[in-house]
Protein backbone atom coordinates (compact mmCIF):
# COMPACT_ATOMS: atom_id res chain seq x y z
CA UNK A 1 0.00 0.00 0.00
CA UNK A 2 2.76 2.38 0.84
CA UNK A 3 4.34 1.88 -2.61
CA UNK A 4 1.04 2.40 -4.36
CA UNK A 5 0.39 5.64 -2.50
CA UNK A 6 3.81 7.01 -3.41
CA UNK A 7 3.28 6.26 -7.10
CA UNK A 8 -0.10 7.97 -7.07
CA UNK A 9 1.42 11.07 -5.49
CA UNK A 10 4.11 11.22 -8.18
CA UNK A 11 1.47 11.06 -10.88
CA UNK A 12 -0.45 13.92 -9.25
CA UNK A 13 2.66 16.08 -9.00
CA UNK A 14 3.42 15.35 -12.64
CA UNK A 15 -0.04 16.42 -13.72
CA UNK A 16 0.23 19.53 -11.52
CA UNK A 17 3.55 20.45 -13.07
CA UNK A 18 2.11 20.10 -16.55
CA UNK A 19 -0.81 22.32 -15.53
CA UNK A 20 1.46 25.03 -14.14
CA UNK A 21 3.60 24.86 -17.27
CA UNK A 22 0.53 25.24 -19.44
CA UNK A 23 -0.68 28.21 -17.39
CA UNK A 24 2.78 29.79 -17.59
CA UNK A 25 2.87 29.31 -21.35
CA UNK A 26 -0.53 30.96 -21.70
CA UNK A 27 0.54 33.90 -19.53
CA UNK A 28 3.77 34.30 -21.49
CA UNK A 29 1.83 34.31 -24.73
CA UNK A 30 -0.57 36.93 -23.38
CA UNK A 31 2.35 39.04 -22.14
CA UNK A 32 4.09 39.02 -25.52
CA UNK A 33 0.87 39.91 -27.26
CA UNK A 34 -0.36 42.35 -24.60
CA UNK A 35 0.32 45.46 -26.62
CA UNK A 36 -1.62 44.00 -29.54
CA UNK A 37 -4.41 42.91 -27.22
CA UNK A 38 -4.61 46.45 -25.85
CA UNK A 39 -4.69 47.92 -29.33
CA UNK A 40 -7.50 45.63 -30.37
CA UNK A 41 -9.37 46.27 -27.12
CA UNK A 42 -8.98 50.04 -27.49
CA UNK A 43 -10.18 49.92 -31.10
CA UNK A 44 -13.31 48.21 -29.91
CA UNK A 45 -13.75 50.60 -27.00
CA UNK A 46 -13.03 53.63 -29.20
CA UNK A 47 -16.18 52.88 -31.14
CA UNK A 48 -17.96 54.20 -28.06
CA UNK A 49 -15.26 56.10 -26.11
CA UNK A 50 -13.20 58.93 -27.65
CA UNK A 51 -9.92 60.32 -26.35
CA UNK A 52 -8.53 63.71 -27.39
CA UNK A 53 -4.92 64.71 -26.64
CA UNK A 54 -3.67 68.24 -25.92
CA UNK A 55 0.01 68.61 -26.94
CA UNK A 56 0.87 72.16 -25.77
CA UNK A 57 1.19 73.71 -22.32
CA UNK A 58 -0.65 76.89 -23.36
CA UNK A 59 -3.69 74.97 -24.58
CA UNK A 60 -3.60 72.78 -21.47
CA UNK A 61 -3.72 75.82 -19.16
CA UNK A 62 -6.46 77.52 -21.17
CA UNK A 63 -8.63 74.41 -21.35
CA UNK A 64 -8.12 73.69 -17.65
CA UNK A 65 -9.31 77.17 -16.68
CA UNK A 66 -12.26 76.93 -19.08
CA UNK A 67 -13.40 73.54 -17.81
CA UNK A 68 -13.16 74.61 -14.18
CA UNK A 69 -15.23 77.72 -14.87
CA UNK A 70 -17.91 76.15 -17.11
CA UNK A 71 -18.42 72.53 -16.07
CA UNK A 72 -19.53 70.85 -12.88
CA UNK A 73 -16.84 68.60 -11.45
CA UNK A 74 -17.13 65.51 -9.29
CA UNK A 75 -16.37 65.95 -5.63
CA UNK A 76 -14.26 62.82 -5.66
CA UNK A 77 -10.92 63.71 -7.16
CA UNK A 78 -7.30 63.95 -6.05
CA UNK A 79 -6.81 67.53 -4.93
CA UNK A 80 -3.61 69.58 -5.03
CA UNK A 81 -3.12 72.54 -2.71
CA UNK A 82 -0.27 74.97 -2.30
CA UNK A 83 0.73 78.46 -1.25
CA UNK A 84 2.86 81.10 -2.89
CA UNK A 85 4.44 84.33 -1.68
CA UNK A 86 2.80 87.38 -3.21
CA UNK A 87 2.25 91.07 -2.59
CA UNK A 88 -1.16 92.28 -1.51
CA UNK A 89 -2.70 95.61 -2.45
CA UNK A 90 -2.53 96.76 1.16
CA UNK A 91 1.27 96.59 0.95
CA UNK A 92 1.77 93.37 2.90
CA UNK A 93 3.71 90.42 1.54
CA UNK A 94 2.66 86.95 2.55
CA UNK A 95 1.66 83.42 1.62
CA UNK A 96 -1.42 83.07 -0.55
CA UNK A 97 -3.11 79.62 -0.26
CA UNK A 98 -4.72 78.10 -3.32
CA UNK A 99 -5.98 74.96 -4.99
CA UNK A 100 -4.46 74.28 -8.41
CA UNK A 101 -6.23 72.35 -11.14
CA UNK A 102 -4.83 70.56 -14.15
CA UNK A 103 -2.18 68.47 -12.41
CA UNK A 104 -4.50 65.67 -11.32
CA UNK A 105 -7.27 63.71 -13.00
CA UNK A 106 -10.71 65.31 -12.90
CA UNK A 107 -14.16 63.86 -13.57
CA UNK A 108 -16.47 66.52 -14.97
CA UNK A 109 -20.06 66.55 -16.19
CA UNK A 110 -21.48 67.86 -19.45
CA UNK A 111 -25.13 67.89 -18.46
CA UNK A 112 -25.79 64.20 -17.67
CA UNK A 113 -22.69 62.86 -19.41
CA UNK A 114 -19.41 62.45 -17.50
CA UNK A 115 -15.98 62.94 -19.06
CA UNK A 116 -12.44 62.61 -17.73
CA UNK A 117 -9.68 65.24 -17.90
CA UNK A 118 -6.28 63.65 -17.26
CA UNK A 119 -2.83 65.19 -16.86
CA UNK A 120 -0.49 63.10 -19.01
CA UNK A 121 2.65 64.93 -17.85
CA UNK A 122 2.04 63.62 -14.34
CA UNK A 123 2.25 60.07 -15.68
CA UNK A 124 5.45 60.78 -17.57
CA UNK A 125 7.26 62.38 -14.65
CA UNK A 126 6.28 59.47 -12.40
CA UNK A 127 8.09 57.06 -14.69
CA UNK A 128 4.92 55.33 -15.88
CA UNK A 129 4.92 56.64 -19.41
CA UNK A 130 4.01 54.00 -21.93
CA UNK A 131 6.13 55.63 -24.62
CA UNK A 132 9.73 56.28 -23.72
CA UNK A 133 10.64 57.61 -27.16
CA UNK A 134 12.21 61.01 -26.54
CA UNK A 135 11.18 62.13 -30.04
CA UNK A 136 7.50 61.46 -29.40
CA UNK A 137 5.11 64.41 -29.26
CA UNK A 138 4.48 65.60 -25.74
CA UNK A 139 0.93 65.24 -24.49
CA UNK A 140 0.03 67.53 -21.61
CA UNK A 141 -3.51 66.30 -21.03
CA UNK A 142 -6.28 64.16 -22.49
CA UNK A 143 -10.06 64.36 -22.60
CA UNK A 144 -11.88 61.02 -22.52
CA UNK A 145 -15.63 60.90 -23.12
CA UNK A 146 -18.51 59.04 -24.77
CA UNK A 147 -18.61 59.88 -28.45
CA UNK A 148 -21.06 62.59 -29.33
CA UNK A 149 -21.40 63.97 -25.80
CA UNK A 150 -18.63 66.61 -25.90
CA UNK A 151 -17.62 69.17 -28.54
CA UNK A 152 -13.88 69.48 -27.97
CA UNK A 153 -13.30 71.92 -30.85
CA UNK A 154 -15.84 74.28 -29.32
CA UNK A 155 -14.19 73.95 -25.90
CA UNK A 156 -10.75 74.71 -27.32
CA UNK A 157 -11.94 77.71 -29.34
CA UNK A 158 -13.88 79.22 -26.46
CA UNK A 159 -11.07 78.49 -23.99
CA UNK A 160 -8.53 80.29 -26.18
CA UNK A 161 -10.94 83.19 -26.74
CA UNK A 162 -11.52 83.53 -23.00
CA UNK A 163 -7.78 83.48 -22.27
CA UNK A 164 -7.07 86.02 -25.01
CA UNK A 165 -9.73 88.37 -23.69
CA UNK A 166 -8.15 88.18 -20.26
CA UNK A 167 -4.72 89.03 -21.67
CA UNK A 168 -5.45 91.52 -24.41
CA UNK A 169 -5.81 95.16 -23.52
CA UNK A 170 -8.37 97.43 -25.13
CA UNK A 171 -9.78 100.89 -24.71
CA UNK A 172 -13.10 99.84 -23.18
CA UNK A 173 -14.09 101.56 -19.97
CA UNK A 174 -14.07 98.41 -17.89
CA UNK A 175 -10.55 97.60 -19.04
CA UNK A 176 -9.38 101.14 -18.34
CA UNK A 177 -10.73 100.83 -14.81
CA UNK A 178 -9.07 97.46 -14.27
CA UNK A 179 -5.65 97.45 -12.64
CA UNK A 180 -3.14 96.19 -15.23
CA UNK A 181 -0.01 97.31 -13.39
CA UNK A 182 1.98 94.16 -12.63
CA UNK A 183 5.75 93.67 -12.43
CA UNK A 184 6.93 90.63 -14.40
CA UNK A 185 10.53 89.46 -13.98
CA UNK A 186 12.08 87.73 -17.00
CA UNK A 187 13.36 85.10 -16.37
CA UNK A 188 10.81 84.62 -13.62
CA UNK A 189 12.16 84.71 -10.09
CA UNK A 190 11.68 81.44 -8.23
CA UNK A 191 11.68 80.53 -4.59
CA UNK A 192 12.56 76.98 -3.68
CA UNK A 193 8.96 76.34 -2.70
CA UNK A 194 7.41 77.79 -5.87
CA UNK A 195 5.44 75.45 -8.06
CA UNK A 196 7.25 76.68 -11.15
CA UNK A 197 4.26 78.12 -12.94
CA UNK A 198 5.00 80.76 -15.52
CA UNK A 199 3.00 83.75 -16.64
CA UNK A 200 3.69 83.54 -20.35
CA UNK A 201 0.17 84.74 -21.19
CA UNK A 202 0.84 88.10 -19.57
CA UNK A 203 -1.22 87.38 -16.48
CA UNK A 204 0.05 87.08 -12.94
CA UNK A 205 -0.28 83.56 -11.56
CA UNK A 206 -3.23 84.50 -9.35
CA UNK A 207 -5.16 85.87 -12.34
CA UNK A 208 -5.09 82.57 -14.19
CA UNK A 209 -8.19 80.43 -14.11
CA UNK A 210 -6.59 77.16 -13.05
CA UNK A 211 -5.93 78.54 -9.56
CA UNK A 212 -8.69 78.72 -6.96
CA UNK A 213 -7.70 81.23 -4.28
CA UNK A 214 -8.76 80.04 -0.85
CA UNK A 215 -8.54 83.21 1.23
CA UNK A 216 -8.12 86.12 -1.20
CA UNK A 217 -9.61 87.69 -4.29
CA UNK A 218 -7.43 88.21 -7.35
CA UNK A 219 -8.05 91.97 -7.23
CA UNK A 220 -6.58 92.07 -3.71
CA UNK A 221 -3.19 90.79 -4.88
CA UNK A 222 -0.29 92.45 -6.66
CA UNK A 223 1.98 95.42 -6.17
CA UNK A 224 0.28 98.26 -4.37
CA UNK A 225 -0.25 101.32 -6.60
CA UNK A 226 0.57 104.70 -5.13
CA UNK A 227 -2.23 106.95 -3.96
CA UNK A 228 -4.45 108.15 -6.80
CA UNK A 229 -2.11 106.62 -9.37
CA UNK A 230 0.44 109.41 -9.04
CA UNK A 231 3.66 107.49 -8.57
CA UNK A 232 5.60 110.11 -10.49
CA UNK A 233 4.58 112.79 -7.99
CA UNK A 234 6.53 110.95 -5.31
CA UNK A 235 9.74 111.25 -7.33
CA UNK A 236 11.82 114.40 -7.48
CA UNK A 237 12.64 115.15 -11.11
CA UNK A 238 12.81 118.37 -13.17
CA UNK A 239 9.64 119.21 -15.13
CA UNK A 240 11.31 118.23 -18.42
CA UNK A 241 11.66 114.66 -17.13
CA UNK A 242 8.17 114.40 -15.69
CA UNK A 243 6.68 115.72 -18.91
CA UNK A 244 7.96 112.61 -20.68
CA UNK A 245 5.01 110.68 -19.29
CA UNK A 246 2.74 112.66 -21.60
CA UNK A 247 4.58 111.25 -24.61
CA UNK A 248 4.13 107.67 -23.38
CA UNK A 249 0.45 108.31 -22.67
CA UNK A 250 -0.11 109.71 -26.17
CA UNK A 251 1.67 106.69 -27.65
CA UNK A 252 -0.47 104.29 -25.61
CA UNK A 253 -3.69 105.85 -26.88
CA UNK A 254 -2.64 106.15 -30.55
CA UNK A 255 -2.62 102.53 -31.71
CA UNK A 256 -5.15 103.12 -34.51
CA UNK A 257 -3.23 106.14 -35.81
CA UNK A 258 0.01 104.14 -36.00
CA UNK A 259 -1.75 101.39 -37.95
CA UNK A 260 -3.38 103.82 -40.37
CA UNK A 261 0.02 105.32 -41.17
CA UNK A 262 1.74 101.95 -41.42
CA UNK A 263 4.10 102.87 -38.58
CA UNK A 264 5.02 100.16 -36.04
CA UNK A 265 3.20 100.86 -32.78
CA UNK A 266 6.28 100.81 -30.59
CA UNK A 267 8.83 103.13 -29.06
CA UNK A 268 12.23 102.79 -27.45
CA UNK A 269 13.97 105.07 -24.98
CA UNK A 270 17.39 105.00 -23.36
CA UNK A 271 17.72 106.44 -19.86
CA UNK A 272 21.35 107.11 -19.03
CA UNK A 273 23.28 108.73 -16.23
CA UNK A 274 25.26 107.94 -13.07
CA UNK A 275 24.01 105.27 -10.64
CA UNK A 276 21.36 106.54 -8.25
CA UNK A 277 19.76 109.05 -10.60
CA UNK A 278 16.42 107.24 -10.59
CA UNK A 279 16.36 105.49 -13.97
CA UNK A 280 14.60 102.34 -12.75
CA UNK A 281 12.24 104.27 -10.46
CA UNK A 282 11.23 106.51 -13.36
CA UNK A 283 10.43 103.54 -15.62
CA UNK A 284 8.31 101.92 -12.92
CA UNK A 285 6.46 105.21 -12.26
CA UNK A 286 5.62 105.47 -15.97
CA UNK A 287 4.11 101.97 -15.91
CA UNK A 288 2.22 102.51 -12.68
CA UNK A 289 0.72 105.87 -13.55
CA UNK A 290 -0.31 104.72 -17.02
CA UNK A 291 -1.71 101.41 -15.69
CA UNK A 292 0.56 99.22 -17.82
CA UNK A 293 2.39 96.02 -16.90
CA UNK A 294 6.17 96.24 -16.84
CA UNK A 295 8.51 93.40 -17.80
CA UNK A 296 11.94 93.62 -16.16
CA UNK A 297 14.52 91.68 -18.21
CA UNK A 298 17.69 90.23 -16.71
CA UNK A 299 19.63 89.60 -19.93
CA UNK A 300 22.59 88.11 -18.05
CA UNK A 301 20.51 85.03 -17.22
CA UNK A 302 19.02 84.55 -20.68
CA UNK A 303 19.95 82.88 -23.94
CA UNK A 304 18.72 83.56 -27.47
CA UNK A 305 15.83 81.11 -27.41
CA UNK A 306 14.54 82.29 -24.06
CA UNK A 307 14.65 85.98 -24.97
CA UNK A 308 12.83 85.44 -28.27
CA UNK A 309 10.20 83.29 -26.59
CA UNK A 310 9.63 85.76 -23.72
CA UNK A 311 9.56 88.73 -26.09
CA UNK A 312 6.90 87.10 -28.22
CA UNK A 313 4.80 86.11 -25.22
CA UNK A 314 4.98 89.66 -23.89
CA UNK A 315 2.82 90.80 -26.81
CA UNK A 316 -0.09 88.96 -25.20
CA UNK A 317 -0.20 91.78 -22.66
CA UNK A 318 0.24 94.95 -24.71
CA UNK A 319 0.43 97.83 -24.27
CA UNK A 320 3.28 97.29 -21.85
CA UNK A 321 6.77 98.46 -20.91
CA UNK A 322 9.85 96.31 -21.41
CA UNK A 323 12.64 97.41 -19.06
CA UNK A 324 16.21 96.32 -19.81
CA UNK A 325 18.34 97.49 -16.91
CA UNK A 326 22.07 98.30 -16.96
CA UNK A 327 22.75 97.04 -20.45
CA UNK A 328 26.38 98.13 -20.05
CA UNK A 329 26.78 95.36 -17.45
CA UNK A 330 25.77 92.76 -20.06
CA UNK A 331 27.17 94.05 -23.35
CA UNK A 332 30.33 96.01 -24.04
CA UNK A 333 29.67 96.86 -27.64
CA UNK A 334 28.48 93.54 -29.08
CA UNK A 335 30.34 91.31 -26.63
CA UNK A 336 28.36 89.65 -23.84
CA UNK A 337 30.53 90.22 -20.76
CA UNK A 338 28.01 89.24 -18.10
CA UNK A 339 29.57 85.83 -17.46
CA UNK A 340 33.05 87.24 -17.34
CA UNK A 341 31.91 89.69 -14.68
CA UNK A 342 30.23 87.00 -12.61
CA UNK A 343 33.04 84.45 -12.82
CA UNK A 344 32.50 80.70 -12.94
CA UNK A 345 29.01 80.94 -11.49
CA UNK A 346 28.01 82.99 -14.50
CA UNK A 347 28.49 79.93 -16.68
CA UNK A 348 25.39 78.45 -15.12
CA UNK A 349 22.21 79.87 -16.59
CA UNK A 350 20.16 79.02 -13.55
CA UNK A 351 17.60 76.40 -12.64
CA UNK A 352 15.34 75.05 -15.32
CA UNK A 353 11.70 75.97 -15.29
CA UNK A 354 8.54 74.03 -15.85
CA UNK A 355 8.75 72.01 -19.04
CA UNK A 356 7.15 73.42 -22.15
CA UNK A 357 6.95 72.65 -25.82
CA UNK A 358 10.63 73.34 -26.41
CA UNK A 359 12.22 71.53 -23.50
CA UNK A 360 13.40 68.65 -25.68
CA UNK A 361 14.49 70.81 -28.57
CA UNK A 362 17.68 72.34 -27.28
CA UNK A 363 16.71 74.78 -24.59
CA UNK A 364 19.63 77.12 -24.07
CA UNK A 365 19.50 76.94 -20.28
CA UNK A 366 21.69 74.98 -17.91
CA UNK A 367 25.39 74.78 -17.21
CA UNK A 368 27.62 76.24 -19.95
CA UNK A 369 24.60 77.36 -21.99
CA UNK A 370 25.37 79.73 -24.87
CA UNK A 371 25.07 83.38 -23.77
CA UNK A 372 22.64 85.84 -25.30
CA UNK A 373 23.97 87.41 -28.49
CA UNK A 374 23.67 91.08 -29.37
CA UNK A 375 22.15 90.28 -32.77
CA UNK A 376 19.31 88.41 -31.05
CA UNK A 377 18.58 91.46 -28.87
CA UNK A 378 18.49 93.71 -31.95
CA UNK A 379 16.11 91.32 -33.70
CA UNK A 380 13.73 91.47 -30.76
CA UNK A 381 13.83 95.27 -30.65
CA UNK A 382 13.56 95.88 -34.37
CA UNK A 383 13.52 92.63 -36.31
CA UNK A 384 11.23 90.91 -38.77
CA UNK A 385 8.57 90.45 -36.10
CA UNK A 386 7.15 93.83 -35.19
CA UNK A 387 6.98 94.46 -31.45
CA UNK A 388 3.67 96.30 -31.63
CA UNK A 389 2.44 97.63 -28.32
CA UNK A 390 5.81 97.43 -26.55
CA UNK A 391 7.48 100.53 -25.12
CA UNK A 392 11.11 99.57 -24.50
CA UNK A 393 13.20 101.38 -21.91
CA UNK A 394 16.93 100.61 -21.74
CA UNK A 395 19.03 101.97 -18.88
CA UNK A 396 22.78 102.38 -18.76
CA UNK A 397 25.37 104.07 -16.58
CA UNK A 398 27.94 104.37 -19.38
CA UNK A 399 26.93 105.14 -22.96
CA UNK A 400 30.48 104.55 -24.23
CA UNK A 401 29.93 100.81 -23.79
CA UNK A 402 26.73 100.80 -25.87
CA UNK A 403 27.05 99.62 -29.46
CA UNK A 404 26.03 102.27 -32.04
CA UNK A 405 23.65 99.75 -33.65
CA UNK A 406 21.42 100.01 -30.58
CA UNK A 407 21.41 103.79 -30.69
CA UNK A 408 23.49 106.46 -29.01
CA UNK A 409 22.40 109.86 -27.65
CA UNK A 410 22.89 112.91 -29.78
CA UNK A 411 22.19 116.49 -28.74
CA UNK A 412 19.90 118.57 -30.89
CA UNK A 413 21.63 121.34 -32.92
CA UNK A 414 20.06 124.09 -30.81
CA UNK A 415 21.71 122.69 -27.68
CA UNK A 416 18.51 121.89 -25.84
CA UNK A 417 18.47 119.28 -23.12
CA UNK A 418 16.39 116.85 -25.21
CA UNK A 419 18.30 114.06 -26.89
CA UNK A 420 17.44 112.10 -30.04
CA UNK A 421 18.89 108.69 -30.75
CA UNK A 422 21.01 107.97 -33.80
CA UNK A 423 19.01 104.78 -34.46
CA UNK A 424 15.24 105.41 -34.43
CA UNK A 425 13.21 102.20 -34.44
CA UNK A 426 15.43 100.60 -31.83
CA UNK A 427 16.04 103.50 -29.46
CA UNK A 428 14.03 106.52 -30.57
CA UNK A 429 15.04 108.85 -27.78
CA UNK A 430 17.85 109.00 -25.23
CA UNK A 431 17.16 110.86 -21.99
CA UNK A 432 19.90 111.91 -19.60
CA UNK A 433 19.23 111.74 -15.88
CA UNK A 434 21.93 113.66 -14.11
CA UNK A 435 22.65 115.11 -10.70
CA UNK A 436 19.99 116.97 -8.80
CA UNK A 437 19.26 120.60 -9.51
CA UNK A 438 19.11 123.10 -6.67
CA UNK A 439 15.33 123.56 -6.87
CA UNK A 440 14.78 119.80 -6.74
CA UNK A 441 17.05 119.47 -3.71
CA UNK A 442 14.99 122.04 -1.87
CA UNK A 443 11.77 120.25 -2.73
CA UNK A 444 13.15 116.96 -1.42
CA UNK A 445 14.49 118.65 1.73
CA UNK A 446 11.05 120.14 2.49
CA UNK A 447 9.36 116.79 1.90
CA UNK A 448 11.66 114.85 4.25
CA UNK A 449 12.47 117.53 6.85
CA UNK A 450 9.34 119.65 6.68
CA UNK A 451 8.18 118.53 10.13
CA UNK A 452 11.43 119.71 11.70
CA UNK A 453 11.65 123.44 11.10
CA UNK A 454 15.20 124.06 12.40
CA UNK A 455 16.74 121.11 10.54
CA UNK A 456 14.86 121.93 7.34
CA UNK A 457 16.06 125.53 7.39
CA UNK A 458 19.65 124.43 7.95
CA UNK A 459 19.45 122.00 5.02
CA UNK A 460 18.08 124.69 2.71
CA UNK A 461 20.96 126.95 3.76
CA UNK A 462 23.36 124.10 3.02
CA UNK A 463 21.92 123.70 -0.50
CA UNK A 464 22.28 127.44 -1.18
CA UNK A 465 25.82 127.46 0.17
CA UNK A 466 26.96 124.72 -2.20
CA UNK A 467 24.84 125.12 -5.38
CA UNK A 468 27.39 123.34 -7.56
CA UNK A 469 27.66 120.24 -5.37
CA UNK A 470 26.87 117.23 -7.57
CA UNK A 471 24.63 114.69 -5.87
CA UNK A 472 22.27 112.07 -7.19
CA UNK A 473 18.74 111.81 -5.79
CA UNK A 474 19.79 108.73 -3.85
CA UNK A 475 22.74 110.54 -2.25
CA UNK A 476 20.80 113.66 -1.29
CA UNK A 477 17.88 111.62 0.01
CA UNK A 478 20.25 109.74 2.31
CA UNK A 479 21.69 113.04 3.52
CA UNK A 480 18.23 114.32 4.48
CA UNK A 481 17.13 110.94 5.86
CA UNK A 482 19.97 110.75 8.37
CA UNK A 483 18.99 114.07 9.88
CA UNK A 484 15.26 113.30 9.78
CA UNK A 485 15.75 109.97 11.59
CA UNK A 486 17.82 111.59 14.27
CA UNK A 487 15.12 114.21 14.84
CA UNK A 488 12.36 111.60 14.83
CA UNK A 489 14.06 109.39 17.43
CA UNK A 490 14.66 112.38 19.66
CA UNK A 491 11.08 113.65 19.35
CA UNK A 492 9.23 110.34 19.71
CA UNK A 493 11.49 108.33 21.99
CA UNK A 494 13.73 110.85 23.71
CA UNK A 495 16.71 109.06 22.24
CA UNK A 496 19.49 111.03 20.63
CA UNK A 497 22.32 109.09 18.98
CA UNK A 498 25.82 110.11 19.93
CA UNK A 499 26.41 111.96 16.70
CA UNK A 500 27.71 115.41 15.77
CA UNK A 501 25.38 118.31 15.14
CA UNK A 502 23.46 118.74 11.90
CA UNK A 503 26.08 121.13 10.62
CA UNK A 504 28.89 118.72 11.41
CA UNK A 505 27.04 115.83 9.74
CA UNK A 506 26.52 117.91 6.61
CA UNK A 507 30.13 119.02 6.58
CA UNK A 508 31.40 115.47 7.02
CA UNK A 509 29.20 114.16 4.23
CA UNK A 510 30.27 117.05 2.07
CA UNK A 511 33.98 116.25 2.13
CA UNK A 512 34.06 113.32 -0.30
CA UNK A 513 31.54 115.02 -2.57
CA UNK A 514 33.64 118.18 -2.79
CA UNK A 515 36.75 116.16 -3.46
CA UNK A 516 34.96 114.32 -6.23
CA UNK A 517 33.56 117.56 -7.67
CA UNK A 518 37.01 119.01 -7.93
Amino acid sequence: MMFADTNSSAQMFGLGGLGLAAVGAVLATIATMWSKVKDVAWRLVSLVIQRIEIPTAAAHDAVTAYLIARYKRSRNYDRMYGAQWEFQRDGRYGLIPYEIFGNRTLILWNKIFPFIFTNQQEKKTSGKSENSNSNATKVYSTLTFVRGTLDVEKILKEACTARNEMSWANEQAEQEAKSRFVIHHVPKRHNKDDDGDNDSNGLAWYQQGHYRLLAHAADDLGKRPTNNGKALDNLIFPPRIKDLIKEIELWRKSRDWYREKGIPWKRGWMLYGPPGTGKTALARAFAEDLNMPIYVYNLAEMGNHELMKAWGEMQMNVPCIALIEDIDNVFHGRENVSRKNSGMFGMMAGPSRRGDDDDDKGRDRGMFAPPLTFDCLLNCLDGVERSDGIFTIVTTNDTTKVDPALGLPRKLPDGTTEFISTRPGRIDKAVELGHMETADKKRMARRILGAYEKECFEMLEFVDKFPDLQETPAQFQERCAQIALKSFWKEKHGYEPAKPSVQEVAAELLKPSLNGAR
